[in-house]
């Protein structure tokens, strides 16, 4: 009740604002699984043309690049923004704070085929704030996901947790929402493709060979790297990236197709993860194509790394 009454002012702001743009229905209210299987209506801003969403998301989730939108809908989406009525799902209790994200039965149905011991998440409530929603992308691996799922419901409630995965993820949600509204004020539109480009860590393509090159662009599906000694494709090998904090990570990556070559010897290639696994490395730590990107790259952490540059020099 208290973060409904915090939230209230924007609650109404953005209904008047869906009212004026997209007119009725404001609210999208559809079923979904909740604890031991028992129905319940879930609330959501509109953020979709109803008619189309009916058509394309009957028996699967929204695919990327639908393009079925409202005119605030991909807003509201990009930001989470849409989740806020469900705050009175929690007040009704069907469902809590933080839990595994509600799904529809349709969908549950072919994912409990497929994913081993995927029906455990039924045996709590659902949340409004998915701990893997809140730190994977939509696009990874509902079997990766749903290995988080299960093993957070196998685990004991720490309220603490918790509590400070509501407050990170509302100040993550408040940083995205300024952000965009930035871009748009001043005209310039941040694409995820175009973060990417400037996001490269140090990023160094090395082959099963054992030959390291040099990436410098990259976005979901190619990549400008130097051409050092002959490129033969299709090539294996694995993307490296170097996070602010010093870690590594790595993505299993297959090069298949050279679209370009320049005469300062940088080659652009397609290219596409070998593993699910993989696909979620990039969406997380490269395109942060999450709600909650790593801890390195929270602001506290970027002002500390900004401190030691400066005391150093």
């Amino acid at each position: 009740m208290t973060l409904f009454l915090m939230v209230l002012p924007l609650f109404l702001v953005i209904t008047a604002l869906l009212a004026l743009t997209q007119g009725a229905p404001i609210f999208y209210r559809g079923p979904r699984i909740g604890e031991n299987g028992e129905l319940f209506d879930v609330f959501k801003f509109r953020s979709l043309d109803s008619n189309k969403a009916a058509m394309i998301t009957k028996d699967k989730v929204l695919p990327k690049g639908s393009g079925i939108e409202t005119p605030m809908g991909l807003f509201l989406r990009e930001t989470r923004l849409d989740e806020i009525p469900q705050l009175l799902n929690v007040i009704k209790g069907d469902m809590n704070m933080c839990g595994p994200r509600p799904v529809r039965p349709e969908i549950a149905a072919q994912y409990a085929a497929t994913i081993p011991d995927y029906e455990r998440r039924f045996r709590v409530k659902p949340g409004m704030i998915g701990p893997a929603q809140a730190f994977m992308s939509h696009g990874t691996s509902k079997a990766i996901r749903s290995r988080l799922n299960n093993k957070l419901c196998r685990t004991e409630v720490s309220y603490f947790g918790e509590i400070s995965l509501v407050f990170i993820v509302g100040a993550c949600v408040v940083a995205r929402t300024v952000s965009r509204i930035g871009t748009t004020v001043f005209g310039r539109r941040s694409e995820r493709i175009e973060a990417a480009r400037a996001r490269v860590y140090d990023m160094r393509f090395v082959s099963d060979d054992g030959q390291s090159r040099a990436v410098f662009w990259v976005d979901e599906d190619q990549l400008i790297l130097d051409q050092g000694n002959a490129l033969n494709v299709p090539l294996l090998g694995r993307l490296t990236m170097l996070l602010p904090d010093g870690q590594t990570r790595n993505a299993a990556v297959e090069l298949s197709t050279v679209q370009a070559t320049a005469p300062n010897g940088r080659v652009q290639v397609s290219y596409k993860p070998k593993s699910e696994y993989a696909e979620h490395i990039l969406s997380r730590y490269l395109f942060q194509a999450v709600v909650v990107p790593h801890r390195s790259e929270f602001l506290s952490a970027k002002l500390r790394r900004a401190l030691t540059r400066s005391t150093a020099a």
